[in-house]
């Protein structure tokens, strides 16, 4: 089982392939059964629909997204953080990862505009 630490740095390797516009590399990151919730509902629910949803995202060839900061969160099997991209919108985001170290459920909260 991986620790924290570890699941940070898979968070931090999933955002450079993001703003690398590298798709296979940022969804290699999830489990083929993840699910995504956006303000608490369900918005994708396998690894296919986050990799239709991120193409459509990254046509925009100047989408970028940064970690501003990570947060506490109790588990060793969650990260929690702060991410802002180029449109300096802000997102709350929490990570459950499985025992393989892939993403099961991503929760997302917007918190808006910086």
């Amino acid at each position: 089982m991986a620790s924290a630490d570890e699941h940070k740095k898979a968070v931090e390797s999933y955002i450079a392939a993001l703003c690398a516009h590298n798709i296979d590399g940022y969804i290699s990151h999830y489990d083929p059964e993840c699910e995504v919730t956006l303000n608490g509902q369900v918005v994708i629910r396998s690894r296919d629909e986050l990799k239709t949803k991120m193409e459509q995202r990254l046509s925009n060839p100047d989408y970028k997204v940064y970690i501003i900061e990570f947060l506490p969160i109790e588990g060793d099997d969650c990260v929690r953080f702060i991410v802002e991209d180029t449109d300096k919108s802000r997102k709350d985001e929490t990570c459950i990862f499985s025992k393989e170290g892939k993403i099961v459920q991503q929760m997302i909260t917007i918190l808006g505009k910086q």
